[in-house]
Parts: C-alpha cells; structure tokens; sequence
C-alpha cells in the first residue's frame, strides 16, 4: 500500500470488504479488473482524469457496500484521483480608452460635432466588422455540423482491419473470462462469453479506446478460435504473458500485431 494515499486506502477497503480482488472484480461484474486492482494498489491509477472504470466502481459501492465511502476513512474513489480542482485566474479590467482631445483653438460647437462624426464612423466600423464575424461563423457552424456528423459515421461505417501478419498468437483469458463483440467501435453483435482462463488464438490487434473499461492501451485482439471466430475482445480482459497470481502489468500482448 502507497503510505498516506487516499485512492490506494480506499481501493484496500473495497477489496478488503469483498474478500479479495478476485471477489471484487466478480461481485463487481467485471467493471474493473483483477490486473487494474493490482496497478490501483501499487499506486498506478489515474491521475490526469477521473475514468470511467472508476466511476463505475465508484457508483456501484455507493449502492452495494454498505459503509462505503466513509468506513475507509478518506474520500470515494472519484473524488480521491484525477487533478485537483482549479481556480480561476484573476479578472483584468480592460483598458479604459479615452478621445483624443480636438486642436485648442476649434470653437468648442465645431470639436463637439468632430468627436461625434469620429465616434459614429468608429461605431458603424466596429458594428460592421461584428456583423460580418457573427455571419461568418454561424455559416461556418451551419456546414460543419452535418460535415462532422458524416464524419463520424463514416468512421463507423468503415470496414473493421482483419488481417494480421499470418501468424496466429496464443492468449489466455484472465479469472473472470473476457466479453466479445462484433464491433469493437460501438459495442453492437455481441458474442458468447470467454470462460475464464481459456487459451485461443488471435490473429490482431485493433485500437479502438471508445469504451473507458479498455483503458489505459485501448486495444482490441481479432480471435481466430472456432468458436469466437471473427469477434473481438478487449485486450485488457488476457493474461498477456503475465502468470495467474501476479503482478499483472501487461495491458496488451504487443507481439500480437497490429491488424491491417
């Protein structure tokens, strides 16, 4: 345990309470992983942002261990990872702009008449410029909308990569077995589940980071065995090269290659 650490204390507490890391991933349902408890503990968790498996894990304390976050003694996952909060900066006040004062020896009708033509010419500048900026984006905005919707369903519209280097790799799935899917992108056609422990062949690997529980590498292998043939499943979920009992500290199988 990292001294002094409120994320660390806490995660302790909810493994402690449910019996084990194991127990904890499976009562939990799989929202955090045996591996990512193992990194938590060690003092490897988020700290840029507050994730979605920790959000999770979070909000299913709240409502199914009793005690938790108080019993811990320090602040709920959310609120003990990721950047402090920050203030603001001071507000500058902006320059006070003042008119140049008109020759001395105009009449004083005549200067006030010059101020006011230059103050009005300078008004119907500024209201001019504001007019054409304020058409300018809202046309910019207007065509980038559907632009930027057609984008993204393009991307999902696009053929999934399946082709490795031609050699098949040997993963085994972690203790609590591995979800599979049809699209990794959006999570659509699931499949059958992987038993825990099961060895198979994959013939890729695919980066596709939309779904927060396949943090931190984001990569998806392509499996080849019969049974689970063509269906993807999260990277993160195998052993890659680690042994049952620990430490878990390999994400992805980086010899797995990258599919094209």
């Amino acid at each position: 345990m990292v001294p002094g650490d409120a994320f660390v204390a806490q995660v302790n507490w909810l493994v402690a309470v449910t019996g084990g890391k194991e127990q904890l991933a499976q009562r939990s349902g799989g929202l955090v992983s045996v591996r990512t408890l193992d990194n938590w503990t060690a003092g490897n968790y988020p700290r840029t942002k507050v994730t979605g498996a920790v959000r999770e894990l979070d909000m299913w304390a709240r409502t199914q261990l009793p005690g938790y976050p108080t019993a811990a003694g320090v602040p709920s996952l959310i609120e003990s990872c990721g950047p402090a909060s920050r203030n603001g900066g001071p507000v500058v006040a902006d320059e006070v702009i003042r008119p140049v004062p008109d020759e001395p020896t105009a009449p004083p009708s005549r200067r006030w008449r010059r101020w006011a033509l230059m103050a009005a010419a300078q008004l119907s500048v500024i209201g001019a410029a504001v007019l054409v900026t304020l058409l300018v984006v809202d046309e910019e905005e207007s065509a980038a909308a559907p632009d930027g919707t057609a984008a993204a369903n393009e991307l999902v519209n696009l053929p999934l990569p399946s082709t490795g280097d031609g050699r098949l790799r040997q993963e085994e799935a972690g203790s609590i077995g591995a979800n599979t899917y049809a699209d990794p992108r959006t999570l659509e056609g699931g499949g059958p589940a992987i038993p825990p422990n099961t060895v198979l062949e994959v013939r890729c690997r695919y980066y596709a980071p939309s779904v927060p529980s396949v943090t931190p590498d984001g990569f998806w292998y392509l499996i080849e065995t019969a049974e689970w043939n063509g269906l993807w499943s999260p990277a993160n979920s195998f052993m890659n090269g680690d042994v049952p009992g620990g430490p878990y500290i390999h994400n992805t199988d980086f010899d797995v290659p990258v599919c094209e």
